[in-house]
């Protein structure tokens, strides 16, 4: 036979003051005269005291499915159904002492130690601190606390965090993790779709500050994998405060012959030096000579200049008749009016470049006998350099050349 339902009531539980099945410490009382709770003490309790409560009985069972034990009210402001209070200093995570506590010894199905619920626009389960932690949750093997939204509609979050602090380091979400095991991370986030749109993770800031930060002090800040597209997007300018190293280097453009069906790609220049690359073309006077103007900064950036000159009035014997001086230089040639391409090219010598020059050979060091490409030299995966998580012997370049039949 299925239980009755009991609603607590505090005058009926004060004229009837025996010992519960279940303990509820203080109740809010149905509202009399004002819409308000009013809550109070079961008689033979106070406040601080030490008292053993009777256990719930032996073979004590409810099916009831809209309660066994109700505490409701029914105002407003800061009345409350249920109030749980606990000044004792815990013993920690072992067994926590606690103002309500809800346990559910269910070894299967979705049951629940403490559930809440909300008609609309309220909260399920709400929880204030002055200093320590409004809700929290412990779990040995599944969610210590997990939030859904279950709805297919909607922007609300299935787990909502906020802070109102201004100090460094404040945080509306915080994660942290000691295993250092493939994909374990302090905050996980994964999009379940299939087709393109949505992110796994999306970091967004209103104001000039970062959308999505990362630091390591060891290992990669931020670090992106994709066998099948690209490990890095940006929709805009990058800007590297550092040295880029990279295996090969392009631009890509929209084709200029045909922009709705080809790409046009060039591969950068590479120099083992930190070279810059000056040109131009002058015209010599009536006397065989040209002067070229550099910018004003050129010698404070450059040293080792290295000159070619290329004759475009005929054939005839072009020279440089002084060499680079106050950011200028000369050119002769034979016949007069004539047309001359030049290029000049200088090494750094900035301060940067001078404490950051490229070293040419480079040792691996403890990556000795693993490569950045194994795959190029008939290697295992594991003999790469770096093996990142998802990273499959099949990664290739998003950089494809050109067939011959395309090459123009």
């Amino acid at each position: 036979m299925r239980p009755p339902r009991v609603v607590l009531n505090v005058r009926r539980l004060i004229q009837r003051s025996r010992p519960l099945g279940v303990l509820v410490f203080a109740i809010a009382a149905t509202a009399i005269a004002t819409p308000q709770a009013r809550a109070t003490h079961l008689p033979g309790f106070g406040h601080d005291n030490n008292i053993t409560l009777p256990a719930i009985g032996t073979g004590t069972t409810c099916s009831s499915t809209d309660g066994c034990v109700i505490a409701e009210t029914l105002g407003g402001g800061s009345a409350s159904g249920l109030i749980g209070r606990s000044k004792a200093t815990g013993p920690g995570f072992a067994m926590p002492t606690a103002g309500v506590r809800g346990e559910n010894f269910a070894t299967s199905g979705a049951g629940y130690g403490v559930y809440g619920s909300e008609a609309g626009g309220g909260y399920g389960i709400y929880g204030t601190t002055p200093s320590g932690t409004g809700a929290y949750g412990i779990s040995s093997t599944g969610y210590g606390v997990q939030g859904l939204h279950t709805s297919s509609t909607g922007t609300d979050a299935g787990v909502y965090g906020y802070s109102g602090s201004q100090a460094a380091n404040a945080a509306a979400v915080r994660g942290e993790i000691t295993s250092v095991g493939s994909y374990s991370s302090g905050v996980w986030g994964r999009n379940t779709a299939s087709g393109f749109g949505g992110f796994g993770v999306y970091g967004e800031h209103a104001g000039t500050g970062i959308g999505v930060y990362g630091e390591a002090l060891n290992g990669f800040a931020v670090s992106g994998f994709s066998p099948n597209n690209w490990s890095g997007y940006f929709q805009g300018s990058v800007n590297v405060v550092g040295t880029l190293y990279k295996s090969s280097g392009a631009f890509r453009i929209d084709h200029p012959l045909d922009p709705a069906h080809k790409y046009l790609q060039h591969s950068f220049v590479e120099s083992p030096d930190m070279m810059n690359v000056y040109n131009g073309n002058v015209t010599t006077n009536g006397k065989g000579f040209a002067t070229v103007k550099l910018p004003d900064w050129f010698q404070a950036l450059n040293k080792d200049f290295r000159y070619q000159l290329t004759s475009l009035g005929g054939l005839q014997d072009v020279a440089v008749a002084k060499e680079i001086a106050h950011n200028r230089f000369t050119i002769q040639s034979e016949k007069r009016n004539s047309k001359v391409s030049w290029q000049v090219t200088g090494i750094r010598k900035d301060h940067y470049a001078n404490a950051h020059r490229i070293q040419v050979v480079v040792p691996k060091g403890s990556a000795e006998n693993k490569y950045v490409h194994p795959e190029l030299y008939g290697k295992p995966l594991s003999k790469s350099v770096v093996v990142l998580p998802g990273m499959t012997t099949r990664t290739h370049s998003q950089l494809i050349a050109p067939t011959r039949s395309t090459q123009k």
